[in-house]
């Protein structure tokens, strides 16, 4: 029998370590698409420990909210659950930050990052949800 916490608490671990690497990677196009010049941000360190903290909590309950959806609709095995996370991803998360951008003027590179960010995010949170449940 599994234990529901440390379920989510590992989908939640994993979801928040991708956006380590995924902003990591891309945090000097992300800055671009903000409409801020990487150089100038040179120096000036982010405020990290209430960021990463709110996205670590917000990383689990989003895993906890997959794991009643997947569990609660019989969605077991990597492939299955990998693309009800994409759906999710896509059809929720990807969309409203498309409306959001597009009204508040972003760059369409903004909603590129950002969106495949919590799309990939949801996917591989289903997929250790699968795996552990």
């Amino acid at each position: 029998m599994h234990n529901p916490i440390i379920v989510i608490l590992a989908a939640g671990l994993a979801g928040w370590l991708l956006g380590a690497v995924w902003y990591t990677a891309l945090g000097k196009p992300w800055q671009r698409a903000l409409g801020l010049n990487p150089d100038d941000c040179k120096g000036k360190p982010m405020p990290k420990t209430p960021p990463l903290l709110v996205a670590f909590l917000s990383a689990c309950v989003m895993s906890a909210v997959l794991y009643q959806l997947l569990i609660n609709l019989g969605v077991m095995g990597v492939a299955a659950s990998a693309v009800a996370g994409a759906t999710i991803g896509v059809g929720l998360l990807l969309t409203s930050i498309l409306v959001n951008n597009l009204y508040q003027q972003r760059s369409f590179m903004l909603t590129v990052i950002d969106g495949g960010h919590w799309v990939l995010a949801v996917v591989i949170e289903s997929v250790v949800i699968s795996l552990l449940a």
